[in-house]
């Protein structure tokens, strides 16, 4: 085994929090039990609640609740290795455990009656969330009136709140995109998520019908976005001075990565004793299987590389007082969307190395790969939109406004 690969490695990160590493350590101890969990939990449709249980216990959901709360407000480095750390376990749980632990991070915009009473009870929530702007709502005295339905709740059975978007109506002719979280049992769970991957993360569609949302609860996704929210003078760390997609995206990529460092692994140790089914030859004497090994390795380092600089450059950055520009936060999401791109061709690559026997349902190579062949396409990493952002930017073209960086 590799240090690239090993359960015990440490990230390389400028910035060591003790309590950091304890928990990585806690998640690294934890891959195993994940693998072993992984066929169960994708014919169940849930995270196995031994797996939320031992999560809790390990302080993940508090990783970035601000201390005042009993939080770890840890630096942000840490945030995307706990997706990638869950990952070499079992991709389910890395993006949808994951998530749940990232939207505390959102609540940290919030104004501060929402953040005492999210947190103020057990020190951090878990929360599904739906970024698309599919309900509606209005503003009416004291707060709003929201509906609608939503696709994609990742994590909704586990949570106490959803946050959803909405266009809102606000009585003066004009709307805007606001930001709502509403308990999770007001909404119906319709049971949607009929998929042939990332099927433990449950993330089904829900409905909510009309209801009353205390102004509060909710916020303006452009202040969220732009780092302006009534919130964050509450919480004057540089954790909440970071842009809310390069956030959130360098983090997401962090089941890619730690699903190839799996599959690496894993076909490295078949590699070692599988026979050819007709030569005969043992794969572990072939230079073509040699050279092939080395190319996949060499390019995971440099793409690991290339995330882990980019997320350390970052928290180093605003650390400093420094506002990401646009064209810097245009480069995060391009070169996130490239990180998992290679990440998914290493992947591929990977899965095929060992012939047939790998797309059996009780091997885990065939599940890596069908899972992050999902993954891949999510909306995050359009790979051909945001290079070209980021490109524009480079030649000096100014991007529109509205543009998702």
């Amino acid at each position: 085994m590799t240090h690239l690969i090993s359960p015990t490695s440490v990230p390389r990160m400028q910035d060591r929090d003790e309590a950091g590493d304890a928990l990585l350590r806690a998640l690294n101890d934890m891959v195993p039990a994940l693998r072993d969990r992984a066929r169960a939990a994708e014919e169940a449709g849930r995270i196995p609640d031994e797996t939320i249980c031992a999560l809790q216990e390990a302080g993940m959901f508090r990783a970035v609740v601000p201390k005042r709360y009993g939080g770890l407000e840890l630096p942000y480095p840490y945030v995307p290795q706990i997706f990638r750390i869950l990952g070499r376990g079992c991709s389910s749980t890395s993006w949808s455990m994951g998530f749940l632990c990232y939207h505390n991070y959102q609540f940290g915009h919030f104004p501060l009656q929402a953040q005492d009473e999210v947190w103020g009870g057990r020190g951090y929530t878990m929360a599904p969330g739906q970024v698309m702007p599919s309900g509606k709502a209005r503003k009416v005295e004291g707060g709003y009136e929201l509906e609608g339905r939503w696709g994609y709740a990742t994590g909704i059975n586990h949570g106490d709140w959803m946050l959803v978007t909405a266009l809102t109506e606000m009585g003066d002719g004009t709307r805007e995109m606001r930001r709502f979280y509403v308990p999770v049992g007001d909404f119906t769970v319709l049971d949607t998520w009929d998929v042939v991957a990332m099927k433990a993360t449950g993330s089904h569609d829900v409905t909510l019908a009309p209801c009353f949302v205390p102004a509060h609860r909710s916020i303006l996704v452009e202040d969220m976005r732009n780092i302006r929210a009534e919130g964050l003078q509450h919480n004057p760390g540089p954790l909440w001075r970071i842009p809310l997609l390069s956030f959130m995206v360098l983090a997401c990529a962090g089941p890619m990565v730690g699903a190839a460092e799996a599959l690496l692994e894993t076909v490295t140790e078949v590699m070692k004793v599988k026979v050819g089914a007709y030569s005969g030859d043992r794969q572990q004497g072939l230079m073509s299987q040699h050279m092939r090994v080395a190319r996949l390795a060499m390019d995971l380092d440099a793409t690991i590389r290339l995330w882990e600089g980019h997320t350390d450059d970052l928290w180093q950055a605003v650390v400093a007082g420094e506002t990401p520009s646009r064209e810097r936060r245009a480069e995060i999401r391009a070169v996130t969307a490239h990180v998992v791109k290679r990440c998914y061709e290493t992947i591929t690559e990977l899965a095929g190395a060992v012939g047939s026997r790998s797309y059996y349902a009780d091997n885990p190579i065939q599940r890596f790969h069908r899972d992050m062949s999902s993954l891949s396409t999510h909306a995050l990493f359009e790979y051909d939109h945001l290079a070209n952002l980021y490109g524009a930017t480079r030649l000096g073209i100014d991007l529109p406004a509205n543009a998702m960086i």
